[in-house]
């Protein structure tokens, strides 16, 4: 047999150096580190920072339930339990980006969601899940003076359980490593966090300790973004790392000596969050690194390279539909805009979606109920259109899944069109205009269906959205400053009012942050007069929608939170049209809701204590939301198709 003495020497010399490298010990190789111009490479050292700090975290949460347990049983100082929890708060400060990110499920049912049951979703009973968490904690340890047994026993029990979930989240993410693209994303979310829920106190709402949280969370971007020093080096930018130095550090000169009450909310959005959201994104991109949206074939709610909170892009408003981003998008919308002024929709072809949606009104209609088609009226009045894609429940009581999932129930009540997808069908083929606009808008359709009815009314509504009132251009530095009582407005209705733990910026609506994919609603206890005495709604909103899988006593009295945004021109408000101004709505809040006016509401979500507004308070909060006015209006078309068989339809008025 012939050998080939090539591959004999190759074989030898792989040997040899084999045989060499296996000396090396690990003791020489990790020596490595210590030569000048070596190191490791970053991500490894972000995953082993991360695991200290999850450690330390572990170890806080330990010191925290000692300090809980000899409060409750040796009665030792609450001053211990208040200094020990401020230390809990900043080592859980330091890791919450990665836990939330990874595990958000996690987070929200035991780590830190908001201190309210919820029901367990997509399960074939009604599971109610309880809350558990630091919020639930930080409402204890500021709503209680621990005076009877079963509060202490209560206390200690949600300590020790937040001890034990925490460990269990350790052991969880010890074993799991992150790579450049989810440092950086978890890192943008956490600034979005930061600004929409941590400075307004959502989650701190009892302590209201989220300034001094804002401290921390800065201090935790700033120290893992150094890390990427040498990287930046590598393709000189290091620019963009003394950038980031620089915002971080004028937002804790803003935060120092600040206090919840006093702290500048709207500069701190506009000089350091704005900014530093989007450095980071800079820096990403600078290395090269990938994005979600290179790995994902799925939208995401959040626009990933949008650079500012308050930027038109900043979510993604065809995340929350079916319809995709094509070629005739913009033919849908068109057809969409006639579709929604042409009163052929209804049986009776006198009613319209604008005869509910004045887009003059922000797209409401300015009455206490709204009319229905038998002269009398419904049971509410009509919510705005504006910005109201961005959701994933619609209608008051949340009832609909999808924004193109409405137009069904208007159709089919017999209240309002009192219709069939059939019968506007059978009138809208025979209108040659028509037809031409449906194959324009859906070319792959060898006829009208029904759901193209849907698809393009929604891509009509998709579009009443444009982030130019004059709050939104200060955040976009489209204007330099606001009046002086708007800014005060911004600055209470973010902090002192708590309007914004449930109005959630930048949408100011109740679709939650930081991934913005839920809509909440809220139970407020509201009258269905204004004459004192006052008597409860009978209205049961999201308890009654007709989902059995939400009948949940809690839910009774529930109704969406919508937007404030245009807020101005939406007359009558809450879904019943109770009040006629914002005077009558800010005093509603100011008294604590229903429950703080005497009411008696089991599971009301707004807090029942007073907010304590001066009538000036008030003023400035009334001037911010007005300045949440958008410029730009939306005009109806100039005419309908005109070009039907039945002269009668040729008559319908637009």
């Amino acid at each position: 047999m012939k050998i080939n003495t090539h591959i004999v020497l190759v074989g030898l010399l792989l040997g040899f150096v084999f045989s060499l490298f296996s000396q090396w010990s690990d003791s020489n190789f990790n020596d490595l580190n210590n030569y000048k111009g070596y190191r490791p490479n970053v991500i490894g050292e972000i995953n082993a920072e991360f695991k200290e700090d999850l450690d330390f975290l572990v170890e806080e949460s330990t010191n925290f339930r000692e300090s809980v347990d000899g409060f409750i049983n040796q009665n030792q100082s609450k001053q211990n339990v208040d200094k020990s929890y401020r230390a809990l708060r900043d080592a859980f400060k330091s890791v919450e980006y990665i836990i939330e990110y990874s595990d958000k499920e996690a987070y929200d049912k035991i780590v830190n969601g908001a201190p309210l049951p919820k029901l367990e979703q997509k399960v074939s009973d009604l599971t109610v899940l309880e809350p558990h968490g630091l919020q639930v904690i930080d409402e204890m340890i500021a709503g209680s003076d621990f005076s009877n047994k079963d509060e202490k026993e209560a206390f200690l029990k949600e300590v020790e359980l937040f001890e034990k979930n925490i460990k269990k989240i350790n052991t969880y993410l010890k074993i799991r490593k992150f790579n450049d693209r989810q440092f950086f994303e978890a890192s943008r979310q956490s600034i979005i966090r930061l600004a929409s829920l941590g400075i307004t106190g959502f989650d701190t709402p009892g302590t209201l300790q989220g300034i001094e949280d804002a401290d921390k969370v800065l201090q935790t971007i700033k120290k893992y973004t150094s890390l990427y020093k040498p990287e930046l080096n590598n393709v000189n930018q290091i620019e963009l790392l003394k950038k980031n130095s620089n915002i971080i550090s004028k937002g804790l000169k803003i935060i120092k000596g600040s206090d919840f009450e006093n702290f500048n909310r709207l500069v701190f959005i506009k000089e350091v969050i704005n900014p530093l959201y989007k450095n980071i994104k800079d820096i990403h991109l600078a290395l090269n690194y990938e994005t979600i949206d290179e790995v994902s074939r799925y939208p995401q709610a959040v626009n990933y390279t949008s650079e500012n909170l308050f930027e038109k892009d900043f979510l993604n408003n065809f995340y929350y539909v079916s319809l995709s981003k094509d070629d005739t998008y913009d033919e849908k919308s068109e057809l969409g805009r006639l579709l929604f002024y042409d009163p052929i929709l209804s049986q009776k072809n006198t009613m319209s979606c604008a005869t509910c949606h004045d887009s003059k009104k922000a797209f409401t209609d300015g009455k206490t109920l709204s009319s229905s088609s038998n002269g009398g009226h419904l049971e509410r009045n009509a919510m705005t259109l504006n910005y109201s894609v961005y959701a994933t429940k619609y209608f008051h009581d949340l009832r609909a899944q999808r924004l193109e999932d409405q137009f069904e129930h208007v159709v089919l009540s017999e209240k309002e069109f009192n219709s069939s997808y059939k019968e506007i069908l059978e009138k809208i083929k025979n209108s040659p205009t028509y037809v031409d606009l449906f194959r324009k808008a859906f070319p792959n359709s060898n006829q009208i269906r029904f759901n193209d009815i849907d698809y393009a009314l929604a891509a009509y509504v998709m579009q009443l959205n444009t982030f130019d009132s004059p709050v939104d251009q200060y955040f976009q530095n489209k204007i330099d400053q606001l009046p002086k009582a708007v800014e005060r407005g911004f600055n209470l209705f973010t902090g002192k009012a708590a309007c914004a733990t449930c109005h959630f910026a930048p949408l100011f609506s109740g679709n939650l942050p930081p991934l913005y994919i839920d809509s909440e609603a809220e139970v407020l206890g509201v009258p269905n007069h204004k004459q004192e005495p006052w008597a409860f709604d009978e209205d049961k909103g999201r308890y009654s929608n007709g989902l059995t899988q939400e009948v949940a006593s809690f839910y009774e009295g529930a109704f969406k939170t919508s937007t404030v945004r245009n807020i101005a021109l939406t007359a009558p408000y809450m879904h019943n049209g109770v009040f006629d101004t914002l005077e009558e709505v800010m005093d509603f809040y100011n008294k604590g809701g229903g429950s703080g006016n005497g009411l008696d509401l089991e599971h009301q979500t707004l807090s029942s204590d007073p907010l304590n507004l001066t009538e000036q308070e008030i003023s400035d909060i009334i001037k911010f939301m007005e300045a949440l006015s958008d410029t730009k209006s939306f005009d109806q078309p100039n005419d309908l198709p005109r070009d039907f068989p039945d002269e009668n339809l040729n008559k319908r008025a637009l």
